[in-house]
Order: structure tokens, then C-alpha cells, then sequence
């Protein structure tokens, strides 16, 4: 079991940024001007790669941890694009992101399904990403004492946990590097290049093209730009919009080539289980419910179900419409008095806009803790300007503020050290899901099940595989597992019922149609079985063990010619 490390490595951390706080909230005096400044330079520099270590320590917690059920061995050493070195070819999962599957591809060269460099490289890649989000606040105008709160939220915040201790959401913090290095060039173009289309200009669009080739979620990109010239009190005149164009060109033609990789996965044929008036609640109701786990991020899971009673939703559904447009009322209308509110709310919609339950991509979950990730610094930096604001106002308040912003930070920080053990391995990390917010539709003990296979635990993975198909009957991936492992436990008859069911809807399955024909071959159905060898030679001539059990069902049925040719085949190819 993973050892957090002791909260008082963390401790001096707080100190320092506290300290900070009180130097920064004082005014300099003339003679001490100078000195001032350079300690301001210093710091600048040495505290955003603090934080960035403050990061990494957190998340080395966990570099022992297993890779889980939930697509991770499918995101790596499954994934064919880092198998077979082919990174710019194909999809995977129903996506596209070849600059992901070479930080794979790193860790796959260096250690094969060895879970500890796939941790290392989130790990070094999210500190990295805390530094990117200091600079980014300090091109934003925020004091030190803001941009480094801002920072140390984004570093030990639990939603993060998800994004970062899991191997397959590494998408998650690269593409949200590049997204970070495109705003601060954005940001330097702003200052430094008039409007013009200067070198910054397009370092910001090259790393706004990398960060779609890391993960598709980075299209939303522009729509923050919009934001930060929103901040900068830049306006929108003709020629900052025509600078958007490039970006929107390229966010629409990666939303297409997203929309035709979730198709070829299948993953566009998802049962229409909610109407539109369905989603529009759940988006709403969605926001509200991220905003409060931002606050105070408990019960956490990694799915969160939408569940009907009776066959409607529960009155906060309802209210959630209301509640939101009389925060986002609020907000705009306080925009004067508190521009950050009204700023920080929109660049946290502007980043989880398309992340909303709009429509059912994949099978894993409809809302999640990583589709935060980089939405979150648009609360953060509300947070983090809280103490500024109430010395302002309410000047008696100040220092109840910075015990509530530093008291969070280190609550958070303590959640997250204890969050990142339950990734330690599948069978921890479902049992605290079902704990927390039940089996997600019987998905829960189809992953748990996957878990008690590779751990060769027959009994236990066919009793979850069961459970799961009780739970949802469409949940074909578990008659699949079910029907090998009671093809290896000799109970050809059920294998062969359940491997059935599971090419119904899986008909090019070359590993199944040829453990069918196998159980098939056992029940003396050589005919059957031969049909199953034939279609899976159809579809994969190189897989070589199908010729030797076609072969045998020939010489058993009589065909010695066939039968002879097959095993010859067999033996001449490579295994």
C-alpha cells in the first residue's frame, strides 16, 4: 500500500505564501523600494517551481500505484499505436491523439505495462502545468499573492486527482499544456505585438494545434481566448475577431474528425436515453454540481450517475435553470464591483462547455472530476482574490479570508494525498466508487470483474460479470469475459451461449469467434466450429492458432486433405 508522506512536508509551503500575503498587502516605503523589487523578482522566480514541487511530491504518492481496469491497459500497452510504434495512424478508444500516445510510447520503451513511469510522466507534466497557470495570472494582472494561490489550487486540488493518477486521462493534463502555453503566448502577443500577427501570435496557434493532437477537448480554446481579451479589457473589434478565425478553423476541424473517430468506435450509437429538455437539466444541474465539488470536494467518485425516481428527475433538476441564471445574473451585474466573479465564471464555462452531458460519448460516464482540470482556475482565481477584496471592503475581514482560503488549500491538499490511494488499484477504486455512488449501472462490477480475471480469480470475476448482466443487460463486454472464463473452466455449453450474445453485437471479434469455435470443438460441433474458424481467418490471416484447431476439426470430421494443409500452415507460420 502507497505511504502518504507526512502533511508536515507540505506545511512550510503555507508559511511561505502567507508571508508573501503579508509583504504584498503592505505599501513599500521609498527607501526600501529597491530591495523590495528584487525580493519580488526573486520570489517570482523560485515560487511558482516550488508549488510545481509541492505538485510532484503529492502525486510520487502514488507512483506504485496498479494501472486500473478503466481503459488504462487499453490506452497503453493495448493500444496499437503504441504497440506496434504506428502513432499517427488510426484511433484508439474512439479517439485521436497522437501527441498522448507518444508520452505512451515513451514510457512503454522504457518499461512495457510497468505502471511507475506512466505515473512519473503525469506527475512531472502537472507540476510543469502549475508553473504554466503562475505565469499565466501573472500576464492576467494578478498580484503575486493571487497567482500563487491560483497555482497552489490548481496543484493539490482532489479534482485533479482523477486527471492525474489515472495512467488513461494523462490526455487530460498534455493537452491542457499546451493549452496553457497557447494563452500565455496569447497573452504576450496581446502586450507585445499591438494586434499584429507576430511571432507570439503564432506560437499560440502551433500550441493550440498540439493541444487538439493531444486530446480533442481542446477545441473549446478559442471560446477562452474571447474570455482573456474579455479580461484584458481588449474589446472586440474586427481585428481581434479575424485573429480568432485560424483557431476556430482548427477547433472545427478537429471537432469533425472527432465526431467520425467516436463513430468508427461505435460510440455514437448510444441508446437516446434523455430527451432534450432531459439534457438541458442535466447540463445545469452539472455545473452546480462541479462547482460545489470544487468547494468542497467530498464524496468523490469516478462516475457520477444521472438517476430518474420514477421516471423524473428530483426537484433540484428543476431548480438547478433557475439557480444557475440567477448566479450568472449576479455575476454580470456585479461585473463593475467585482469584475473576477463575472471573469472567472465565464473562463470556467468557456473550458467545460463541450465536457457537458450534451450527448452520450463512450460508455464510461456522462460528468467527471478531470473534465475540470483546467476549468477550475476560473473558481480558483475567484478564491484566491477573495482576501484582496474583503481588505478593500471590509478590512476587519482579511484575516478570517486568508484562514479560509489557506485552511482549504491544506484540507485539500490532505484529501487529494488520501484520494490518490484509493487509485492504488481496481478493486480499491470500485469498491469506494459503489460505496460512494453506487454501481453506475452495473458498470462497476463489469470493471471489478476484468480486475478478479487478471487476477485469475475465476469465481469472483464470473459472480461481478453477472452482477453486471442482472444489473444491465446490455452490457456486452460481460458476456464476452464471462463466456472465456467459462470456456476455460470446461463449461463449453454457457461459453458458448454467452460468446453468442456477445458477437450479436461484436461480430468481428476475431479472439472470441475463435474461443467460440474452440467450445464448440469441445461440444463435438466440428461444423459449427469450422464456421467460427473461417470467419476469423477472414478477418485476421495471421492468427496462427486458428489453423491448427481448423485443422483438427477437419481431421476429425474426416477432411484429411483440409485438415493436413492447416496444420502445415500452422506450422510454417510465425507464433
Amino acid at each position: 500500500m502507497t505511504k502518504c508522506l507526512p502533511f508536515t512536508t507540505f506545511a512550510p509551503h503555507f508559511q511561505i505564501v502567507r508571508a508573501m500575503a503579508k509583504k504584498t498587502s503592505q505599501p513599500s516605503k521609498k527607501s526600501g523600494q529597491n530591495e523590495s523589487a528584487g525580493i519580488s523578482d526573486s520570489t517570482e522566480k523560485w515560487l511558482p517551481w516550488a508549488l510545481a514541487a509541492l505538485a510532484f511530491i503529492l502525486y510520487s504518492t502514488g507512483f506504485s500505484n496498479q494501472m486500473v481496469g478503466m481503459d488504462d491497459h487499453s490506452a497503453t500497452v493495448d493500444n496499437p499505436a503504441v504497440r506496434n510504434f504506428l502513432i499517427f495512424g488510426g484511433f484508439n478508444l474512439g479517439m485521436y491523439a497522437p501527441l498522448t500516445w507518444i508520452g505512451y510510447e515513451i514510457a512503454y520503451i522504457l518499461g512495457k505495462d510497468s505502471p511507475n513511469l506512466y505515473h512519473l510522466l503525469s506527475a512531472i507534466v502537472h507540476a510543469f502545468n502549475v508553473v504554466l497557470v503562475f505565469r499565466l495570472f501573472q500576464r492576467l494582472d494578478s498580484s503575486l499573492t493571487v497567482s500563487a494561490l491560483v497555482a497552489l489550487f490548481f496543484a493539490v486540488h482532489p479534482l485533479q486527482v482523477e486527471a492525474v493518477a489515472w495512467i488513461a486521462g494523462f490526455s487530460t493534463p498534455l493537452f491542457s499544456m499546451f493549452c496553457l502555453f497557447s494563452m500565455n503566448y496569447y497573452l504576450k502577443h496581446m502586450k507585445d505585438e499591438g494586434g499584429g500577427f507576430g511571432k507570439n501570435y503564432w506560437l499560440a496557434l502551433t500550441m493550440f494545434l498540439l493541444a487538439c493532437l493531444a486530446k480533442s477537448a481542446a477545441v473549446t480554446l478559442p471560446l477562452t481566448l474571447l474570455v482573456l481579451d474579455l479580461w484584458k479589457k481588449r474589446g472586440f473589434s474586427q481585428r481581434v475577431l479575424l485573429e480568432k478565425v485560424p483557431f476556430f478553423v482548427i477547433s472545427l476541424g478537429f471537432g469533425i474528425l472527432t465526431l467520425y473517430s467516436r463513430q468508427h468506435a461505435g460510440q455514437l450509437d448510444q441508446p437516446a436515453d434523455f430527451s432534450l429538455l432531459d439534457r438541458g437539466l442535466m447540463a445545469c444541474h452539472t455545473i452546480l454540481f462541479y462547482w460545489k465539488k470544487l468547494l468542497a470536494p467530498t464524496g468523490l467518485s469516478i462516475w457520477y450517475p444521472f438517476e430518474k425516481t420514477n421516471g423524473t428527475w428530483s426537484w433540484d433538476y428543476f431548480a438547478s435553470p433557475v439557480i444557475l441564471l440567477g448566479i450568472l445574473f449576479a455575476a454580470w451585474r456585479s461585473r463593475n464591483a467585482m469584475p473576477l466573479l463575472w471573469i472567472g465564471i465565464l473562463f470556467y464555462l468557456s473550458n467545460i462547455v463541450l465536457s457537458l452531458p450534451w450527448s452520450t460519448f463512450g460508455t464510461f460516464e456522462l460528468r467527471s472530476d478531470r473534465y475540470n482540470y483546467l476549468a477550475g482556475l476560473g473558481i480558483f482565481v475567484i478564491l484566491a482574490s477573495l482576501p484582496d477584496y474583503l481588505r478593500e471592503k471590509r478590512p476587519s475581514w482579511t484575516g478570517g479570508a486568508w484562514a479560509v482560503v489557506l485552511g482549504l488549500a491544506f484540507i485539500w491538499l490532505v484529501t487529494s494525498a488520501l484520494r490518490i490511494r484509493d487509485w492504488k488499484d481496481t478493486m480499491t477504486l470500485i469498491d469506494k466508487a459503489i460505496a460512494t455512488t453506487g454501481d453506475n449501472f452495473g458498470k462497476a462490477y463489469l470493471w471489478r470483474g476484468m480486475a478478479y480475471g487478471k487476477a485469475s480469480d475465476a469465481q469472483k470475476a464470473l459472480k461481478d460479470f453477472s452482477l453486471a448482466l442482472q444489473k444491465n443487460p446490455e452490457l456486452y463486454q460481460a458476456y464476452k469475459f464471462r463466456g472465456n472464463i467459462f470456456g476455460v473452466m470446461k463449461n463449453y455449453e454457457q461459453s458458448v451461449a454467452d460468446l453468442t450474445k456477445f458477437l450479436e453485437h461484436y461480430p468481428e471479434e476475431v479472439p472470441e469467434l475463435y474461443n467460440r469455435g474452440l467450445s464448440n470443438a469441445n461440444l463435438e460441433r466440428n461444423q459449427e466450429a469450422i464456421a467460427d474458424f473461417n470467419r476469423a481467418i477472414e478477418l485476421d490471416s495471421t492468427f496462427a492458432r486458428v489453423y491448427r484447431a481448423r485443422g483438427n476439426c477437419y481431421l476429425k470430421i474426416g477432411e484429411k486433405e483440409k485438415g493436413n494443409a492447416d496444420l502445415a500452415k500452422y506450422e510454417s507460420m510465425p507464433k
